[in-house]
């Protein structure tokens, strides 16, 4: 009977802590600065996403139909769970850019500040919301953008070193609690992860007061 509701227990919290995963950005600096000088209205950089414990394929047909340039989908095993690893497109745009957005459940726009642009992602709360409520519907659990890591890859290939400014983040493996500058030079190649505590802010956040990097 104990072992029963200790079974019982953990799953209930399994299911009330909810299922997060890895975001992984690939973005090259030429489309930052094509968007940001009006030579291109709206960039797609390819996404990787791992969602811990989706393996259905009703919830991959669910997915296709609902995140745009969804594909290349497999199984894989992360936090000792089989889940779902798949790509997706994520707009890189202007401030203010009127493009649709119903199937982006990410945004990464630019903002010009005082010589140097900043960049921020903007999840799409409404999209999320459609695809949590059919994970609960279908599976019973929840999924937690607060439980998401943020792991970016920035690659150089302007012809010219760029100065790069991240915020509370893991630069290539070190910890920088607030802010890090750094030159990256001809086809140079930077990754970061932002910090725990940063990336539920800027889930949390509906407006732009926290750049996640910015470019001078």
């Amino acid at each position: 009977m104990r072992k029963y509701l200790y079974l019982l227990v953990l799953s209930a919290c399994f299911f009330i802590a909810g299922c997060g995963g890895d975001i992984n950005f690939s973005i090259y600096t030429r489309d930052l600065s094509d968007v940001m000088s009006s030579r291109e209205n709206v960039i797609y950089t390819k996404v990787n996403m791992i969602v811990e414990s989706l393996e259905d394929k009703n919830d991959i047909e669910f997915l296709r139909k609902n995140l745009n340039g969804f594909s290349n989908e497999q199984q894989v095993e992360y936090n000792y769970s089989t889940s779902l690893s798949f790509d997706i497109k994520v707009p890189i745009i202007k401030e203010g850019t009127n493009i649709d957005f119903s199937k982006d459940i990410l945004i990464i726009y630019g903002k010009n500040n005082s010589g140097k642009t900043d960049y921020y992602l903007k999840y799409n709360k409404e999209l999320f919301s459609k695809i949590n409520s059919y994970i609960y519907e279908t599976h019973y659990q929840n999924i937690d953008l607060h439980k998401f890591k943020l792991k970016f890859e920035m690659n150089n290939d302007e012809r010219k070193p760029v100065s790069f400014v991240t915020y509370s983040s893991y630069v290539n493996g070190k910890p920088y609690p607030f802010s890090h500058e750094e030159t990256l030079e001809e086809r140079g190649r930077v990754t970061f992860e932002v910090s725990e505590i940063f990336a539920k802010l800027i889930c949390d956040s509906d407006n732009s007061d926290y750049p996640l990097f910015t470019i001078k």
